[in-house]
């Protein structure tokens, strides 16, 4: 039986350029997916400085070019949905304001008095 883990993919004491809290740094080459960049699709844990998948919790790497490998995961391209259209608003019936002060309760009236 080989109790022994296996090494990290890239050594902590090489000149390598990736990042201090990259996976390759402490994961082997099996225990982390390469993406192309970073995206919502695989978001960053502050608790352990990995970004990681939604859906199988797997350690991701964002940076292929600093770790010399190419990426397996593209990021999806999320589009914001357009502004309103400004003609449109416009057009809109506009709701009743209402003033702060009438807003606030009031005093309650006194019934009987004139």
């Amino acid at each position: 039986m080989d109790d022994e883990a296996e090494a990290p993919f890239i050594d902590p004491e090489s000149d390598y350029p990736c990042c201090w809290f990259c996976p390759a740094l402490r994961l082997p080459r099996t225990g982390f997916l390469v993406a192309d960049r970073p995206s919502r699709d695989w978001p960053f844990d502050v608790a352990d400085g990995y970004r990681y998948t939604v859906d199988t919790r797997t350690p991701v790497c964002v940076h292929p070019g600093r770790v010399g490998l190419d990426a397996e995961r593209r990021a999806r391209i999320y589009v914001d949905p357009p502004p309103p259209d400004p003609e449109q608003t416009a057009l809109a019936p506009a709701g009743r304001r209402r003033r702060w002060w009438r807003l606030r309760p009031g005093p309650k009236s006194m019934s009987g008095q004139g």
